[in-house]
């Protein structure tokens, strides 16, 4: 494993609280024909950059560092899981302000959110936390 900085902290999001918002969305977009979604808890950061308004951009994280940036319209891709394989092959979106109603009392770094296998999850780690304001405070060896 390569180093990764650390002090570069997200709120963790309740994975049960977005799929309930999940299947309320598919709940409207295909009246009752759809297999009911789940969702892993996620970490919510905040970016550097900010909107046009110059308020704050967020991103939402999985354990793998894959991750989702705020768009324009002040939604987050929300990653849903459906269908019998469980894969993550649904989405939504949904605003910044109600993602942030299912944020937990737990706070987690980044670098310790994103799993330790291979050069790819530390490349990931890295990219989210360079588009982060926080600076490192210390770094793992």
């Amino acid at each position: 494993m390569s180093n990764r900085s650390i002090g570069y902290t997200g709120n963790v999001l309740d994975g049960k609280k977005l799929a309930k918002i999940a299947n309320d969305i598919y709940r409207a977009q295909y009246s009752n024909d759809f297999s009911e979604c789940k969702v892993d808890d996620l970490l919510l950061i905040e970016l550097e950059e900010k909107n046009v308004f110059g308020d704050p951009k967020y991103a939402v994280l999985c354990s793998e560092g894959v991750g989702w940036e705020q768009d324009s319209y002040g939604c987050l891709e929300i990653p849903t899981n459906i269908g019998q394989m469980g894969l993550w092959n649904g989405r939504v979106f949904i605003s910044v302000d109600t993602v942030k109603s299912c944020q937990t009392i737990f706070k987690k770094d980044v670098s310790e959110y994103i799993r330790t296998f291979g050069d790819r999850l530390d490349r990931n780690c890295s990219l989210w936390q360079s588009k982060m304001s926080k600076e490192p405070t210390t770094v793992l060896g």
